[in-house]
């Protein structure tokens, strides 16, 4: 078996003669039990590494048609099958467990539901604390380094197929692992978007604010706010751009700045608080507000009225901005993804030898 670019998640595969490509079972170890997913045959080298790995407590089928080795699988390792709902019933072997879309199946891993793909219960996989995506067989990894939806012919609606691929856009996922062809371990998410923007038959650049569900965040009070994260469905690269919605005594985020990056906010609904280091003032709908790069950008909206607002937040995409808070003396450095104290600040040779 090949290790991927995770210390804990390895493949094997099996070449098909027909399609004159890979078939790829994965293996995820872990402490609680290992999970195999869409098992291939193994050679006996593969058995060996398996059964020097711990085995599988589990085996996720994505859909009807990756069930290849399963039963082999679990007559060896007397593992239980995992399969989507609606799926079940469409499999020879016996599974122990059913689960719908967005269900955690272990900790870290979860189920994404693309029921237009070749059977009604083919799911993806999303590894979240690893930034990655599994997909049995509605993406297929090639040619080696591209991405490719799978034929037409074999989609139960090629179109709504490809267009639901918007779930996935949705994830934090750099890489992509793929039960047929070549995984890719960078810039995933932007092959998977070249993919759909290459189709005719859609255009996943466009997409209407009515057809996207306000999500909650959880943060603490008064933090917690709806919002409608718009660009990564539409392919956005260079700018980011999102609604908010403030209900009364609500706050958007702590007052703020960026070193480097540059944001816009529209009031679309509305009348709010905003609180910078100036002052104070009240914006309503229809007003544009700049903040620019630097401590005159810092800002915070309030919604200390009786009614919604409604903003439209627009920023640019910069990987080396610095995020810095004001009320709370921290700095976020994007590269990091930590928030660190800025005092005491160090010396440059602090702690070297």
């Amino acid at each position: 078996m090949k290790r991927l670019i995770f210390e804990d998640i390895y493949s094997w595969s099996v070449f098909s003669e027909a399609r004159q490509i890979d078939f790829n079972g994965h293996l995820w170890v872990r402490d609680d039990g290992n999970i195999a997913i869409d098992p291939v045959t193994m050679c006996d080298a593969d058995r060996a590494q398996f059964e020097e790995l711990g085995g599988a407590k589990w085996i996720v089928i994505t859909n009807r048609d990756h069930e290849r080795e399963a039963a082999a699988f679990q007559e060896w390792t007397g593992a239980e099958v995992i399969v989507h709902e609606a799926d079940a019933d469409l499999l020879e072997i016996k599974t122990a467990r059913k689960i719908s879309d967005g269900e955690t199946i272990v900790p870290g891993l979860r189920a994404v539901h693309l029921p237009f793909g070749k059977s009604p219960g083919e799911i993806a996989l999303y590894f979240s604390e690893k930034n990655a995506i599994l997909f049995g067989d509605i993406v297929a990894g090639e040619p080696m380094g591209r991405l490719t939806l799978l034929a037409d012919e074999k989609l139960a609606d090629a179109p709504k197929a490809a267009m639901q691929l918007r779930k996935v856009l949705a994830l934090n996922f750099n890489a992509v692992l793929v039960g047929d062809g070549h995984s890719l371990f960078r810039d995933g998410r932007q092959e998977l978007v070249e993919c759909l923007q290459a189709r005719s038959d859609i255009y996943i650049n466009r997409i209407n604010i009515d057809e996207i569900e306000w999500a909650d965040r959880n943060a603490p009070h008064p933090y917690e706010f709806e919002y409608k994260d718009i660009d990564p469905l539409i392919g956005a690269k260079n700018i980011g751009y999102c609604i908010y919605r403030l209900q009364p005594g609500k706050a958007s985020f702590p007052m703020h700045l960026h070193h480097f990056g540059e944001e816009m906010c529209y009031v679309m609904e509305g009348t709010c608080t905003l609180k910078t280091p100036r002052g104070d003032m009240e914006v309503r709908q229809g007003d544009f507000i700049a903040f620019p790069p630097g401590p005159v950008g810092a800002h915070k909206f309030v919604n200390e009225g009786d009614a919604p607002v409604i903003l439209f937040i627009l920023g640019t995409a910069t990987p080396h901005d610095v995020s810095e808070y004001p009320d709370s003396n921290k700095v976020l450095p994007y590269v990091l993804r930590k928030i660190y104290r800025k005092e005491p600040s160090l010396d440059y040779f602090d702690g070297e030898v």
